[in-house]
C-alpha cells in the first residue's frame, strides 16, 4: 500500500508538473468528490492555503498529507490558470461491523480488539489493517489452543458508501495435550515436577478440569509454577532454557518439551533485621522463623515479609515497604538475607467505601466493619470484616483495596468491591429424596430483604410421611448494641410409617421468640422460649415403647420451651467453607404448661473443621453428638424426639433414619437418646469451585438407648457431589459400609435434590 501510494504521488507530480512547470499563487482551492467528509476539514489538512504560492514539490506534500487521514483511497490535483483543483474518492465507512461463530472468545472482547486498531462502525475501512486483524484474531485463538480456527472476513457494499463488515469465525476444537517432557532435570523426577502443572495429558476426570486442552497462558503459569517449586528448594539459578510446543498435522494433538537447567543448591547463611522497627524489634524477630543451614526457600522469605507487614498494619502502619536484600556467595552457595522495615506513617481510615452492592444497603455492610471512618488502621481489623461480609450468606467473591489519600499523607480510604448472590427463593418447588420420595411446595425465603439484612421466610413443604408450614423473621441487629431477634411460627404433621420408621403419626405446632447477643468477634449466644402443642396417635403397628409411653403419659400434651444456643465460628465463608473451626451447642428443655406436659430436654453438639491443605485439597472434619432424657414426672426422652442416624448428613451408605442400637419387631429403627457421629473428608479442587463441590469421606457413628456401646457403631466411605444451585442445594453421594451388622439396611447411591418449577 506505502509502495502504491508513492507511485500515485510521483505520477501526480509528474502530472502537475506538466500542467505548470512554473510556480503560481493559488486563487482559489475546489475540492470535489466530498459526501460525507466537509470541505472544512479537507481545508484543515491542506498545506497550503489561497494566496500561498505552489511548485510541484508542495503538490506532492497536499496528496500525502490527504493520504495520511484515511479518509480517501484516492487523490488527484489539477490546475486550472490560478485555481487549485482537488478531486478525492472517500474510502467506504464501516456502517455494520459483525462477528459470528465465536464462543471461546466474547463477542465484547473481540470487538475491543478491533477497535484498538481502528475497526469500529463509523471508521473508513482500509483493507490492510482488516487483513493484519485477521491474522491477530487467528493467533488469539492459537494462543487457547484452537490451532484448527479459520476466520474469514467478508465485505459487502451498502448504499451511501457503506460497508458491512463480517467476521466469520470457525472455532474448531481445542488440540489436546498428547505429552509433556521435562528433560535437563537430575533433582527431581519428571512425575514429581509434572504435579505443579496445571497442564495434563487426558485423564478421566480431564472432561470437567479441561487440564488437557491446551493455551498459552496456562502453560507461562505452569512454567512459572515449575521456576517457584526449585526456588523454594533451595535453586535459585533455575532456568528453564527453551519451550518447545509442537501441533500434529491434524492439529488435535499438542507435544510440550521443556528443557531446564537445574543448578547448584543455596542454602540460608543468616539473617539480619534493620530500618525502623516502631520499637518492636523483639516482637518482629519472632515473626522471622528462619535458621542457618536451613535450605534457602523464597517461599519463606515470603511469608516472613508478609507477617511483617500484618504485625505493621495492625499498629495504624497502611503502606509498609519491607525491603528483602539477599546476598548471595557463589563460593560457600550460602545467601545472606537482610530485612530492611520501612513502616511509613502511621495513618487512619478517612473514607470506607462500597461498590457492588446494589441491592443491600450500605448500612447493612458497614455494621459488619471492624473499623470505622476515623479509626487508626488495621489490616487485622480489613481482614476480619472481609470474613464477616462473606458470611452473610448473600455476598461473595469480596476484595478491599487501600487507597492513600490524595491530599494527606496519613489517610487512606478503603473501599470493599462485593459481589452479591441470590438471598430469595420463590418458588413452587419439587424434587425427591431417598427418604421422603416425591415433595413438593411452595416457599418464600429472603436472607436480605429489601436489602436490609433482615430474613423473612414463609412456606409450606409436603412428602409422603411429613407436611410442615412454617413463618420466620429475624433482624440480626435487632438493637443498637448489637442484639439480634428472631420469631418463628410452625406447624407439622408427620406419619414415619410412611418411611418405616416407626408407626405413629403426630401433629405439632407452636411458636419461638429468641434472642441472640455477640460475646467476641467469633462467639454468640442464643436465648429462646416459646410454646409447642403435641398430639400423638398410634395403629396397631406401633411399637411397644411407644404404645408405653402412650399408656403412661397420655397422647396430648402443651409444652413450654426454652432454648438456649452457643455457637462459635471462625468459619472464612457462609458458602463452601475454606478455612476455620465452628461448633455450636444447643440446649432445649420442656417444662409444663399442665399436668399433661412432659418435661424433658435435648442436648446437641455440632462441630466442624475446615483445614486447606495443597493444591486447592481441603480437610473437612465433622462431629455430632446428642443426648437427651427426661425429668420431673417424666422418666425418659420422648419416644417422638429420639435422634436417629443414618443417610446424607449422617452415616452416608446406610438408609437414612434407620440406624439405631435398638428396633421393634418389624425391624424398624427405634433411635435412641443418644447419638454420635463423625465424618472426615478431603475436598477436591473442582473447576466450578463456587458451584459444585466435591469430596472423599468416611463416616461413623450410631444412635443408642440409654447406653453407649463402641462395638455398635457404622461405618462407611464413599465420594459425595454438592452442587448449589440458584433455589436449593443438590447432593448425591456413593458410599459403602466398612462396618455394618445383619439386618442393617443398606444403600449405595443416596440423594436429596430440591428443584424449583
Amino acid at each position: 500500500m506505502l509502495l502504491l501510494r508513492k507511485l500515485l504521488c510521483v505520477m501526480l507530480i509528474i502530472v502537475s508538473s506538466a500542467a505548470s512547470a512554473e510556480m503560481f499563487v493559488i486563487r482559489k482551492i475546489s475540492v470535489s468528490g466530498l459526501h460525507r467528509i466537509s470541505l472544512g476539514t479537507v481545508l484543515s489538512y491542506l498545506p497550503v492555503k489561497e494566496g500561498d504560492r505552489i511548485d510541484s514539490s508542495q503538490a506532492a506534500d497536499i496528496i500525502r498529507d490527504l493520504y495520511k487521514t484515511n479518509f480517501f483511497s484516492d487523490v488527484t490535483l489539477k490546475r486550472n490558470k490560478g485555481d487549485l483543483l482537488i478531486h478525492v474518492v472517500e474510502r467506504s465507512v464501516i456502517g455494520s461491523l459483525k462477528t459470528t461463530g465465536n464462543s471461546k472468545i466474547t463477542k465484547k472482547d473481540l470487538l475491543e480488539v478491533l477497535k484498538n486498531v481502528g475497526v469500529f462502525e463509523g471508521q473508513p475501512l482500509d483493507p490492510a489493517i482488516l487483513n493484519a486483524v485477521q491474522q491477530a484474531i487467528i493467533q488469539q485463538y492459537y494462543n487457547l489452543g484452537l490451532y484448527d480456527a479459520k476466520v474469514d472476513v467478508v465485505v459487502t457494499p451498502e448504499e451511501r458508501n457503506r460497508v458491512a463488515v463480517t467476521i466469520n469465525i470457525k472455532e474448531g476444537p481445542k488440540a489436546k495435550i498428547k505429552s509433556i517432557r521435562i528433560t535437563g532435570n537430575k533433582i527431581f523426577s519428571e512425575k514429581i515436577l509434572l504435579k505443579e502443572f496445571s497442564s495434563t495429558t487426558t485423564k478421566l476426570w480431564s472432561f470437567l478440569t479441561n487440564s488437557d486442552q491446551y493455551s498459552k497462558e496456562k502453560l507461562d503459569a505452569d512454567l512459572e509454577n515449575l521456576r517457584s517449586y526449585y526456588m523454594d528448594r533451595g535453586y535459585l539459578h533455575i532456568e528453564i532454557d527453551s519451550t518447545k510446543v509442537s501441533i500434529t498435522p491434524d492439529k488435535k494433538g499438542i507435544y510440550i518439551l521443556i528443557n531446564i537447567t537445574e543448578g547448584p543448591l543455596y542454602r540460608l547463611g543468616g539473617f539480619s533485621l534493620g530500618g525502623n522497627l516502631i520499637g518492636k524489634r523483639a516482637e518482629i524477630l519472632k515473626l522471622i522463623t528462619l535458621k542457618a543451614g536451613d535450605v534457602f526457600s523464597r517461599k519463606a522469605i515470603l511469608d516472613v515479609q508478609a507477617k511483617i507487614n500484618q504485625f505493621l498494619g495492625d499498629y495504624g502502619y497502611g503502606m509498609p515497604n519491607i525491603k528483602v536484600d539477599p546476598d548471595i556467595n557463589e563460593n560457600n552457595k550460602k545467601v545472606q538475607v537482610s530485612f530492611i522495615v520501612d513502616p511509613g506513617h502511621r495513618v487512619y481510615v478517612r473514607h470506607i467505601d462500597f461498590m457492588g452492592n446494589y441491592k443491600t444497603n450500605d448500612e447493612v455492610l458497614r455494621r459488619e466493619m471492624r473499623l470505622q471512618e476515623g479509626s487508626l488502621f488495621s489490616l487485622s481489623k480489613i481482614n476480619e470484616s472481609k470474613r464477616r461480609l462473606l458470611n452473610l450468606g448473600y455476598l461473595q467473591d469480596i476484595d478491599y483495596k487501600v487507597t492513600p489519600a490524595s491530599d494527606s499523607n496519613n489517610q487512606v480510604d478503603l473501599a470493599y468491591k462485593v459481589k452479591e448472590t441470590s438471598a430469595i427463593s420463590a418458588n413452587l418447588q419439587a424434587g425427591l429424596s431417598d427418604q421422603d420420595g416425591f415433595l413438593y411446595g411452595a416457599s418464600l425465603n429472603d436472607q436480605n430483604f429489601l436489602g436490609t439484612g433482615k430474613t423473612i421466610s414463609v412456606g409450606f413443604d409436603n412428602s409422603k410421611a411429613n407436611q410442615a408450614y412454617s413463618f420466620g423473621y429475624r433482624d440480626p441487629y435487632f438493637t443498637a448494641n448489637k442484639i439480634g431477634f428472631s420469631f418463628s411460627g410452625y406447624l407439622q404433621r408427620s406419619n414415619p410409617s410412611k418411611n418405616d420408621l416407626s408407626a405413629y403419626t403426630s401433629k405439632t405446632y407452636g411458636a419461638l421468640a429468641s434472642f441472640d447477643m455477640p460475646l467476641s468477634e467469633y462467639s454468640t449466644i442464643v436465648f429462646g422460649f416459646g410454646a409447642e402443642h403435641i398430639s400423638l396417635g398410634s395403629s396397631v403397628n406401633t411399637s411397644q415403647d411407644a404404645n408405653d409411653f402412650l399408656t403412661r403419659y397420655g397422647s396430648i400434651y402443651n409444652q413450654f420451651k426454652l432454648v438456649s444456643r452457643w455457637i462459635y465460628s471462625n468459619i472464612d465463608r457462609a458458602l463452601f467453607p475454606t478455612s476455620g473451626f465452628a461448633n455450636t451447642i444447643v440446649i432445649e428443655g420442656y417444662g409444663p404448661f399442665n399436668s399433661r406436659s412432659l418435661e424433658f430436654y435435648k442436648a446437641d453438639y455440632d462441630a466442624n473443621w475446615y483445614q486447606p491443605l495443597f493444591k486447592d485439597f481441603i480437610f473437612h472434619a465433622n462431629a455430632q453428638l446428642g443426648y437427651g432424657d427426661g425429668f420431673g414426672r417424666t422418666k425418659t426422652l420422648p419416644f417422638f424426639k429420639n435422634f436417629y442416624a443414618g443417610g446424607i448428613g449422617s452415616v452416608r451408605g446406610f438408609e437414612a433414619g434407620t440406624l439405631s442400637d435398638r428396633k421393634d419387631i418389624y425391624g424398624r429403627s427405634l433411635g435412641g437418646n443418644i447419638m454420635t457421629t463423625a465424618s472426615a473428608s478431603i475436598i477436591v479442587p473442582s473447576p466450578m469451585k463456587d458451584t459444585v463441590r466435591l469430596s472423599v469421606f468416611v463416616d461413623v457413628g450410631n444412635t443408642y438407648y440409654k447406653k453407649y456401646k463402641i462395638s455398635d457403631l457404622r461405618a462407611s466411605y464413599g465420594a459425595q457431589v454438592e452442587w448449589r444451585t440458584p433455589i436449593a442445594p443438590l447432593i448425591f453421594s456413593l458410599a459403602k459400609p466398612l462396618r455394618s451388622k445383619p439386618g442393617d439396611q443398606l444403600t449405595m447411591f443416596q440423594f436429596s435434590i430440591s428443584a424449583g418449577i
